[in-house]
């Protein structure tokens, strides 16, 4: 039976085999997992790059998204991949979709990183759940507000969850009467071992019971409670639900050198740069180079991926995030004055 019949799909999804890749020097003990559609596959591309150019052995899962042949036969170029192809009907964004991308995994330890992920280092001493425990990171109080300032009331705890998306939450998960975290976890990078698999499908499961088929995007500014939609849904368990496992401190943010890198934040780099993204750009480029030198397939490069455009990325990306700082602290006085009439 292949690894492809052991997805589950739910409606609207439609599954084919996966796409072989080549192999790596051992056979892995962990699988990294996740997806992509055309157009973050650069950003999946530089993700598998990264982990094999620090040596790493662990199997790479890509669900890939009505990816065209070329885009499909450029992952699996990378040593130790498999692409998984499938098709969505609806609009509900990849990021919903990350249950379906770890059940691939027949390790028994599985990591899902976002396709806007790269590594710094070799990271595989850090797939490891102590005492069963899944290792997610968890947002400290200054970093929570940045997500909700949108919807406190000023009876509230800033830093804290609101209580209107507490509210919600406990009304939909319907099990615990009072939530058990404060602040929220973050789903970019995690790691989890098959015993977390049950937990995995609740997730998927409740996705499909909150989050509207119509929604469209990673953020649902019109919701309230999800409008994180992935990570809004697996914090409600997390807050809500007796099945949600226990959690251990996240590790892969404590040495600059073996770090899981998240480009967060829109534009991505293979769109355009931000300011914040900058200081990895040389890395990004040896990456490339690297890639190329290995006689892996590339994408062909995007303006932004340019070395000629280096400069005028640099200077879009400090107009950029001038605007945006304005935008946010015109937006935060605008919402202090509301919270106190």
């Amino acid at each position: 039976m292949t690894i492809g019949n052991e997805v589950q799909l739910p409606p609207g999804f439609e599954e084919q085999p996966p796409l072989p890749g080549a192999t790596v020097s051992t056979k892995p003990k962990h699988t990294v997992v996740t997806a992509c559609d055309h157009r973050f596959v650069w950003g999946a591309m530089l993700l598998g790059l990264s982990m094999r150019y620090h040596h790493m052995n662990c199997a790479y899962h890509v669900l890939g998204y009505d990816l065209p042949e070329q885009d499909a036969r450029c992952l699996q170029s990378i040593p130790g991949t498999k692409v998984f192809p499938t098709h969505k009907t609806d609009t509900r964004s990849v990021c919903t979709q990350k249950p379906m991308a770890i059940n691939t995994a027949e390790t028994d330890v599985i990591v899902w990183m976002d396709a806007d992920c790269v590594v710094s280092g070799n990271l595989e001493k850090f797939f490891v759940c102590p005492d069963n425990r899944l290792q997610i990171r968890l947002r400290e109080k200054p970093e929570n507000f940045s997500v909700y300032r949108n919807f406190y009331s000023g009876t509230d705890s800033l830093g804290e969850i609101p209580q209107k998306v507490l509210d919600t939450w406990q009304k939909d998960v319907d099990d615990l009467p009072q939530a058990r975290i404060k602040t929220v976890y973050q789903t970019n990078c995690f790691v989890l071992n098959k015993q977390h698999l049950p937990f995995i499908e609740l997730w998927k499961a409740q996705m499909l019971k909150v989050i509207p088929p119509d929604t469209r995007g990673v953020y649902s500014k019109n919701s309230v409670a999800y409008s994180m939609t992935d990570e809004s849904v697996i914090n409600s368990l997390f807050a809500f639900s007796a099945q949600a496992p226990e959690t251990t401190a996240y590790l892969m943010d404590k040495q600059a050198d073996a770090a899981c890198i998240h480009f967060g934040l829109n534009p991505k780099p293979w769109q355009h740069w931000t300011l914040s993204a900058l200081k990895h750009y040389d890395y990004i480029q040896t990456l490339i180079s690297w890639g190329r030198k290995k006689g892996i397939s590339l994408p062909q490069l995007s303006p932004s991926l340019l070395p000629i455009n280096r400069k005028q990325e640099a200077n879009l990306a400090l107009l950029r995030d001038s605007l945006k700082a304005l935008r946010f602290n015109a937006s935060s006085g605008v919402r202090t004055i509301l919270r106190h009439l």
